[in-house]
C-alpha cells in the first residue's frame, strides 16, 4: 500500500490489501443547522492539547520509540470542529489557552501544581463560564499518565483531599464544574487513546507504578458513584490501536485528521443519546 501526503511525500507498507491511499486537503461543505442533531444543552469542551490541535498546524515528528512515517505539517480538524458538524449546541464553550490546556494533566503532582486542572478549576480568573445544566467533557488521563500524577484511592474523592492525587482532583474538578453549571449538569469523560510518546506507551508503568489503564478504572469508579455520568470509550471503540498510531498520529500520540475521523466516532455515539436529555 501506498501512502500519499498532501507535500508529496509517499510511503509504502507490506500489504496489498490496500493499493493506494491519499490524504487529501479539498475543502469540504459546512453542515447545515437543519440536518444537525439538536441538542438541549450547552456544551463546555475541556480537554488536553488533542483538543487544542483543532484547527491549528501540527507538525508530524519521531518522539522516543515512535518514528512517524510522514512528514511536514497539517492542519487539524479536531473533536470541537468534528462534534459541532453533527450536533447543533445551545451554546459551545472550548476552555484554555487557544481552545484545550496543553500538557496538562487532571490530577496534580502537588496542591499548587500550575498544570493540575483541578488547580485551574479553583483560580478566580480561569475565565470558565456559568452555563447551567451544560454538558461539559474530561479528556486528561494520557497526560496524567505522563506526569506521573499519583493515584491515591477512592477515599480521596470520597474526602475531598485535594488536587495532589488523581482521585482527590477529580471530585475538585466535578464540584467546580457543578457550582458553574449546576447539580444536573453532564459530565461526558474519556478513557486515553492508545499512546507510544516520549517512551510511555499504552501498557508501560510511569514512574509511579501506574498504567493508562489505572487511571481509566479510577475514573470510572468516580463516575459510578455520581448521576448524569456518561463514558467514552476511545480506547477501544476508536479504532485506533497501538499497530496503527504510525498512520493515525503525528507522534505517537496527537492525533493526525484520519486519526480524529476515527477517535470522534465514541463521542457522537454517547452524545446522540443525550440529545433529549
Amino acid at each position: 500500500m501506498v501512502v500519499n501526503t498532501l507535500d508529496g511525500n509517499a510511503t509504502t507498507y507490506p500489504t496489498d490489501q490496500i493499493e493506494s491511499l491519499t490524504f487529501s486537503n479539498e475543502p469540504t461543505e459546512p453542515t447545515a443547522p437543519s440536518s444537525k442533531i439538536k441538542m438541549k444543552r450547552g456544551i463546555v469542551f475541556l480537554g488536553h492539547s488533542i483538543w487544542r490541535n483543532d484547527n491549528y498546524l501540527v507538525t508530524y515528528k519521531s518522539s522516543g520509540s515512535f518514528v512517524t512515517p510522514f512528514t511536514g505539517v497539517f492542519r487539524g480538524r479536531g473533536y470541537q470542529t468534528l462534534l459541532q458538524e453533527v450536533f447543533d449546541f445551545p451554546s459551545v464553550a472550548s476552555l484554555g489557552p487557544d481552545g484545550g490546556y496543553s500538557g496538562y494533566s487532571l490530577g496534580g503532582t502537588s496542591e499548587t501544581d500550575s498544570k493540575s486542572i483541578a488547580v485551574v478549576a479553583g483560580q478566580a480568573n480561569n475565565g470558565w463560564p456559568n452555563v447551567k445544566n451544560a454538558i461539559w467533557t474530561i479528556d486528561f488521563i494520557t497526560n496524567d499518565f505522563k506526569r506521573n500524577v499519583p493515584l491515591g484511592t477512592f477515599a480521596d474523592y470520597k474526602n475531598a483531599t485535594g488536587p495532589a492525587t488523581f482521585y482527590g482532583a477529580v471530585r475538585q474538578l466535578y464540584d467546580k464544574i457543578k457550582e458553574l453549571s449546576g447539580s444536573n449538569v453532564i459530565i461526558v469523560f474519556g478513557n486515553a487513546l492508545k499512546r507510544n510518546n516520549s517512551n510511555y506507551t499504552s501498557t508501560s508503568r510511569n514512574t509511579v507504578g501506574c498504567t493508562l489503564a489505572d487511571y481509566e478504572l479510577a475514573l470510572l469508579t468516580c463516575a459510578a458513584a455520581n448521576t448524569n455520568w456518561y463514558f467514552v470509550d476511545q480506547n477501544r471503540l476508536s479504532g485506533i490501536t497501538d499497530e496503527n498510531l504510525p498512520a493515525v498520529t503525528a507522534d505517537g500520540l496527537h492525533l493526525n485528521n484520519l486519526g480524529y475521523t476515527m477517535a470522534v466516532v465514541p463521542w457522537i455515539n454517547v452524545l446522540r443519546t443525550l440529545a433529549d436529555k
